[in-house]
């Protein structure tokens, strides 16, 4: 074989690729590019072989998020690959939600080699910095060019990247300088491939998992003060643990609640079992309702703070103990800096704090006489709800947040964009969305990606439905890009409350309305039925639930991604909210 760079170019990137694959990683996201040619030669080999899945995107900022709906959806590893230049850029915005939300996903960018660094280089820029702010790991092959990389220090690079992402998930940006020429002959080609499949492709490559030497008996005495023979609440935030761990996670909270009869109040998007004995049903309007016989001297938090003042105020004024468990998160995630923080997950922590002790139905206990009461309170709260609503036809977010759970089987997940449906579904959903996969990207809770995200999630878990608004899907509307996405079989429920209904409820009493439109609204005047067709997605405007029903019906059956449409009068909705809170809360 020859030694040329374009053939050490292509044999390298089928090596690293194929130890990513060795890692775990099955999806592989590529973005158009020529200086990245050497890696999606060698990703299109990887796949032929059966060995990766490729879909590729034109747009990095939709391919980052779409990415990581893959990873999260998973639990596996997921990769971007992307050439040079601003291209990197654009990977920010999904980097900064893998960060925040800890789910593990590997930026490959290709770059210029050192010698056409800082010297004005066409398509030359500072890139290695630009995720610099949020990633795990920031490395680099060979600075003068992947052809000069050896075999072990590539081995080492994914062998730092498989250690990272086992003990705390997140972003990882490996940048890749890579040396024309970028192209390779057919012959080169073919003599590169005998090699790798001689020497490499079947190589039985061993990744030690990393464990943490932590002192588990040494952190939990500074939780030496929890009694679990005394009343307190377990308060389940936004699951931001692997998939993967989901089923031991609910094992041991399982186990703590059994051995202490502790009320559960459980975030939407917790990932708790809809089975767990103690779950309180509508705990955010009884936390709304009344604090005041709420009396115990001791919470345990699981993950971060679900979205609700009421929440925040009622932890801010609570002067008993608290204790946050993270899951493999070493960043502090109490913003009202009154709890306890434990990083190693829910499974660690029973397991610490139990010790030896036996886990059978004799150290069952009856529910707690809290968790009977706010059980109580939330049924009531529950019915009244039900009672109020039964007359009332028109389609309200609020309303949706209570009914899609019914009408959506319980068999499918579901998507929650940020913003309004997530909040709307904390207060007004019931534990109904506990009986599936409940996704949303809590993280840094903005909006970007909304779309490309669900199409991710769709590869992996479907039929998949996303709950948007209509800011959150228009804003991300290059996921449709993303190869194949219209075949995903993913129902996106668009409330169009033309601009951000969530604004209403905070600015608009105090402002003009040519103001309030223009600095917060900003409303578009988008032809829906148009840009479906224009993306070739099926599209249906629905205006009751009954509609809804058969719409979701349809959509599922199809199997193709489907946009339905219910449209929000922003005016009548505030309106009825207020009176329905009135009405179950007194205020």
């Amino acid at each position: 074989m020859t030694s040329s760079i374009e053939c050490k170019n292509f044999l390298r990137s089928l090596q690293l690729l194929n130890l990513f694959i060795n890692i775990g990683v099955k999806n592989l996201i590529l973005c158009p590019g020529s200086r990245s040619a050497p890696l999606a030669i060698a990703a299109g080999e990887l796949n032929k072989l059966g060995k990766i899945n490729i879909f590729n995107s034109i747009d990095e900022r939709s391919a980052g998020f779409h990415s990581l709906g893959i990873s999260t959806a998973s639990g596996n590893l997921s990769l971007v690959i992307t050439t040079s230049g601003t291209a990197v850029s654009n990977l920010l915005p999904a980097a900064v939600e893998a960060d925040r939300s800890c789910k593990a996903i590997i930026f490959l960018t290709a770059d210029r080699p050192l010698r056409l660094k800082d010297c004005g280089a066409n398509q030359t820029v500072n890139q290695e910095e630009f995720l610099s702010s949020v990633c795990r790991n920031l490395l680099n092959t060979n600075l003068n060019g992947l052809h000069e990389t050896t075999d072990n220090e590539i081995f080492n690079l994914v062998k730092k990247i498989d250690q990272q992402s086992s003990t705390f998930p997140g972003p990882i940006h490996l940048n890749i300088p890579i040396d024309t020429p970028l192209d390779i002959s057919f012959f080169n080609k073919k003599k590169v491939l005998e090699v790798f499949k001689r020497i490499y492709l079947n190589k039985n490559y061993k990744f030690l998992k990393y464990e943490s030497n932590y002192d588990g008996n040494k952190v939990l005495k500074s939780f030496k003060n929890l009694n679990l023979d005394k009343p307190g609440i377990i308060l389940a935030g936004p699951y931001q643990g692997s998939i993967n761990d989901l089923s031991s996670f609910n094992k041991s909270l399982e186990i703590i609640q059994g051995i202490t009869g502790w009320p559960v109040f459980a975030d939407p998007v917790s990932g708790v079992y809809s089975n767990l004995r103690g779950l309180v049903e509508n705990w955010e309007l009884v936390l709304r309702k009344n604090k005041s016989f709420i009396n115990c001297d001791q919470l345990l938090r699981l993950g971060p703070m679900s979205s609700s003042n009421e929440l925040e105020d009622f932890l801010t004024n609570f002067e008993g103990l608290q204790i946050l468990i993270k899951e493999k998160n070493f960043r502090k995630l109490d913003p009202i800096k009154k709890a306890f923080e434990y990083d190693f997950g829910m499974t660690n922590f029973v397991d610490n704090l139990l010790g030896e002790l036996s886990y059978g139905q004799q150290n069952k206990k009856s529910l707690s006489k809290l968790a009977l009461d706010l059980i109580e309170e939330g049924l009531q709260i529950k019915q009244n709800l039900e009672s109020q609503l039964a007359n009332d036809d028109d389609i309200t977010e609020y309303k949706l947040a209570r009914f899609v759970p019914k009408i959506w089987p319980s068999e499918f997940p579901i998507m929650l964009s940020a913003s309004s449906p997530v909040r709307d579904w904390l207060t007004f959903s019931q534990n109904r969305t506990l009986t599936r996969n409940c996704f949303s990207f809590r993280g840094a809770s903005g909006i970007d990606g909304t779309l490309s995200l669900a199409l991710g999630i769709s590869r992996i878990k479907n039929p998949l439905l996303l709950v948007t608004g209509d800011l959150a899907f228009v804003h991300d509307i290059n996921g449709w890009l993303i190869e194949n996405s219209t075949d995903l079989n993913l129902t996106i429920l668009l409330i169009n409350n033309n601009g951000g209904n969530i604004f209403n409820r905070i600015y608009k009493k105090n402002l003009k309305e040519d103001e309030f439109k223009k600095l917060f609204l900003m409303p578009k005047e988008i032809n829906w039925a148009k840009l479906a067709e224009g993306y070739q997605v099926k599209y249906k405007t629905v205006s009751s639930f009954k509609k809804l029903r058969e719409a979701f019906e349809w959509s599922i059956s199809i199997q193709k991604s489907v946009i339905i449409k219910v449209d929000i009068d922003p005016e009548n909705e505030i309106s009825k909210r207020n009176v329905l809170l009135e009405k179950i809360i007194g205020s």
